[in-house]
């Protein structure tokens, strides 16, 4: 039994430009032949391109202000959306942030790795992103040894305070479905870090539990997926003194549109986001919705979804590493 849970009680920063539109892809769905597909615009969030992040630091960053920092860090690929997203919103409230960042440094300087440098936050590298968690906590002893008050924010902000933001996009979606007059069978969004599964599991649980959410990897393990979404949604419970039934909570994870691996684009990925440009004028990142709309595309062909539903479909954003793929489009 779920104990009652207020959402409006928990701290907030208004950071987002919400609520982000739903929009009918007509021109897709009739080349499919069905099922009415829509868009949930998360690329509209309004800080740096937009983006899902953007929700998750709408509540992490009102807790680092709570606690008093005044240095957020974070971590991610050299290309991360989260990253840029993050620095931004950090820059917005007058914050510091640092950024521990894996990979090397690209030859041609462009994308998110770009915006980075226009917003001149100080970036620290590693090879690999095993190693970005140690480089955090050795930053934030050297900045608290300096009188600073750091904040870490996790990769993808996806934790139990992240998931808040994709709890608050469930509910956001059953008011704006009211409104249209209508209801979504199925919620379809790429994973990456599994705070924006977790959040819309939750959000599901508490507002709308006939609706199933479907999650596609852009190329990480969906065993590894499934066992993070687990624990943020444990992690919620005792955080929040929400009582949800994780035993009764089916947490899927799709690998099968991944191609390659993570950040390696396919033929079918590339396919498709000429696809849903042509047809609709939306550009798809690479990394993670142009995949996710290739399992969404699938599905519907295979009658997995049934063309008799509604379909509602996340862009979470990315914009900017479409940049880093020009070899590959042109």
């Amino acid at each position: 039994m779920i104990v009652a849970f207020k959402l409006d009680k928990i701290p907030k920063i208004n950071l987002c430009l919400l609520p982000t539109p739903i929009v009918p892809l007509d021109q897709l769905s009739d080349y499919l032949g069905g099922p009415r597909i829509y868009m949930k615009r998360d690329d509209l969030t309004g800080v740096a391109f937009g983006g899902n992040k953007n929700r998750k630091l709408e509540y992490l960053l009102a807790d680092a202000l709570q606690l008093g920092a005044d240095v957020i860090i974070t971590e991610g690929a050299v290309n991360s959306n989260h990253c840029l997203q993050t620095a931004a919103c950090a820059a917005k409230l007058g914050l510091d942030c640092e950024l521990v960042l894996s990979g090397e440094e690209p030859e041609n300087i462009t994308g998110n790795f770009m915006l980075f440098k226009i917003l001149g936050v100080p970036i620290y590298r590693v090879d690999d992103s095993s190693e970005r968690r140690r480089l955090m906590k050795k930053r934030e002893k050297e900045l608290i040894s300096s009188g600073k008050k750091p904040y870490i924010v996790p990769t993808g902000g996806s934790n139990a305070i992240g998931a808040l933001g994709y709890v608050n996009c469930v509910l956001e979606v059953v008011n704006q479905a009211q409104q249209m007059n209508m209801e979504f069978t199925h919620f379809v969004h790429a994973a990456g870090s599994s705070g924006t599964q977790a959040g819309m599991l939750i959000g599901r649980e508490l507002y709308s539990p006939k609706l199933s959410i479907v999650t596609i990897s852009g190329g990480i393990s969906g065993e590894f997926l499934t066992i993070e979404t687990k624990q943020i949604i444990r992690d919620f419970e005792a955080q929040f003194n929400v009582g949800l039934d994780l035993d009764q909570i089916s947490v899927e994870v799709e690998t099968r549109y991944a191609g390659p691996g993570y950040e390696i684009p396919s033929k079918e990925m590339v396919e498709t986001v000429k696809l849903v440009a042509q047809l609709e004028g939306v550009f798809l990142d690479p990394v993670y919705n142009g995949k996710a709309m290739v399992g969404l595309i699938d599905m519907i062909r295979s009658e997995k979804i049934s063309k008799k539903n509604s379909v509602l479909f996340l862009h979470s954003g990315g914009g900017p590493s479409i940049f880093n793929y020009s070899h590959i489009f042109s």
